[in-house]
C-alpha cells in the first residue's frame, strides 16, 4: 500500500475554515518518487464526497489505481464486485447490442436475493447450477455463455483469483443439450400463413425470401435496400449478430414487398431513415410477439417460431441448388460448417436424392413430397403416376 500524508492524500485548495466539511471540490495529493498525483478528486471518481471519511477512502482507491495503471473509474481487484458491477463493467467494456438478458440474470431470485446483488468471488459452481436449473434450456445456455464470457474477461483483469466455471481447470459448468429443430414449412402452410398474417405479410414474406433473423428485419431501414448498381439489401454490421456486413439479392418476390411498402399513406416516398417493416410511416416496430401468435391461431399452425422461416428460406435455396457456400454468405454464418449443421437438421436434398435414385432404377414415375402428402391426407394418387411396369419391378429385383 502507498504511503499516505498526515491527511492521507487528502486536501482542498480553498481558504475555509472548516475545509473538511465545507462544499469546495477535494483534491488527491501524492508523490512516490518522481511521479506526482494531484487531481481533482471530484473529477476523478465522477461525483463528490460528502465527508472526509469518504474522501479518504476514494482517494486510496485512485492511488492504487494510478500506480496499477488502472482508470480509478473502473473495477478494482480491491473492490470485491458484485455480480452487476462485473456484467455492467463487461458491457462498457465489449458493448453488444444484442445483449438484452443482463437484466433478467441480475434480477433472478438466488437463495432470496436477486443474482446481480451477489458478490462475484461467492459464486461457486453448485451456485451455477440452481441459476440453471431456474431458466429454460435455450435461455439458460444463452445467459450462462454470457456469465462465463464476463468471468473470463474479470479473471483477466485481475478483479476475480477464478472463474467459478472451472475447478483446477476442469470445466464444473456444462451447458445444457439443445436439440437442433428441424420444422419447416408443410405443404400449404405458407399460403395460410399470408393470409392469416395481417400486418405481418410483408414481414412474413421477406423472412422467407431473405433468410434474415427477426431483429434484422424490424431494423431495417431504406438506405439499407439498394436497387443500384444491383439490387440488395445492405445489412451493416451494427444490425448483424457476427457484427459482419452482409448483403442479400433481393428477389422478384421481394422486390414486389418493398415496392408496396416504399410509400406512405399519403403517397409520399418514405425518407432513407424510416424503417422498412415498421409502421405506415416508417416508424419502428419493437416486438410482434402477439401479432405472431394471433397469426399462428388465424391460420391454425403450431410449432411454429418465426426463427424457422429462416431455416426455411436457406433450405429452399439448397432445395434449388445454390452452393452451400453462397447460402452461408447470405444467412450471414461464421462458418461452412455452422450453415451445413443449421440447414443438415432439414433433410433439404434427402427427397431429391430419393427421385434421382428411383429413376436410376427404371421407376417410371419416381414418388414425390406431394404424393406423400395426398396419400397423408387419404387422397390416391393415380395409378398410372404410382404403379410400377412388371419390367421396372424386375430391374428393381436385379439392382
Amino acid at each position: 500500500m502507498p504511503r499516505s500524508s498526515a491527511t492521507e492524500n487528502v486536501r482542498k485548495l480553498c481558504d475555509c475554515t472548516k475545509w473538511k466539511t465545507c462544499a469546495c471540490p477535494w483534491y488527491v495529493d501524492y508523490q512516490e518518487d518522481t511521479r506526482r498525483y494531484r487531481r481533482n478528486l471530484d473529477k476523478v471518481i465522477g461525483r463528490h464526497c460528502a465527508d472526509f471519511a469518504t474522501a479518504k477512502v476514494e482517494a486510496r482507491r485512485a492511488i492504487v489505481a494510478w500506480l496499477d495503471g488502472r482508470d480509478p473509474r473502473g473495477l478494482l481487484p480491491s473492490d470485491d464486485p458484485t455480480l452487476a458491477e462485473i456484467l455492467q463493467a463487461y458491457d462498457r467494456e465489449r458493448p453488444r447490442a444484442d445483449r438484452w438478458q443482463v437484466g433478467r440474470i441480475l434480477q433472478t431470485p438466488m437463495h432470496g436475493r436477486p443474482f446481480g446483488d451477489w458478490r462475484a468471488n461467492t459464486i461457486t459452481a453448485e451456485t451455477l447450477k440452481a441459476f440453471r436449473r431456474q431458466r429454460p434450456l435455450v435461455a439458460g445456455n444463452r445467459d450462462l455463455n454470457l456469465l462465463r464470457a464476463a468471468c473470463n474477461w474479470a479473471v483477466l483483469g485481475g478483479l476475480l483469483p477464478s472463474s467459478p466455471f472451472r475447478i483446477g481447470g476442469v470445466p464444473a459448468v456444462r451447458l445444457g443439450r439443445e436439440e437442433a429443430r428441424t420444422r419447416r414449412l408443410q405443404p400449404g402452410e405458407y399460403e395460410r400463413l399470408l393470409t392469416a398474417a395481417g400486418r405481418l405479410e410483408a414481414l412474413v414474406a421477406a423472412a422467407v425470401e431473405t433468410g434474415c433473423r427477426k431483429g434484422e428485419l424490424l431494423s431495417l431501414q431504406w438506405y439499407q435496400v439498394r436497387f443500384s448498381p444491383r439490387a440488395e439489401l445492405y445489412l451493416t454490421s451494427g444490425k448483424t449478430k457476427t457484427k459482419r456486413d452482409r448483403r442479400i439479392p433481393i428477389s422478384s418476390v421481394l422486390l414486389e414487398v418493398l415496392l408496396r411498402r416504399r410509400q406512405d399513406p399519403a403517397g409520399e416516398t418514405l425518407p432513407p431513415e424510416a424503417y422498412v417493416f415498421g409502421d405506415e410511416i416508417g416508424r419502428r416496430r419493437t416486438s410482434i410477439k402477439t401479432a405472431w401468435t394471433a397469426t399462428l391461431r388465424r391460420a391454425k399452425i403450431t410449432g411454429l417460431h418465426f426463427h424457422d422461416l429462416r431455416r426455411e428460406a436457406g433450405s429452399r435455396w439448397m432445395d434449388a441448388g445454390i452452393p452451400l457456400a453462397t447460402i452461408q454468405r447470405w444467412l450471414g454464418h461464421a462458418n461452412i460448417s455452422q450453415t451445413s449443421t443449421y440447414l443438415g437438421a432439414s433433410l433439404g436434398g434427402d427427397e431429391q436424392d430419393m427421385r434421382a435414385y428411383e429413376a436410376a432404377i427404371g421407376r417410371r414415375a419416381p414418388l414425390t413430397q406431394i404424393d406423400v402428402f395426398d396419400r397423408l391426407n387419404g387422397r390416391e394418387p393415380a395409378a398410372s403416376d404410382t404403379a410400377p411396369s412388371q419390367k421396372t419391378e424386375q430391374n428393381a429385383i436385379v439392382h
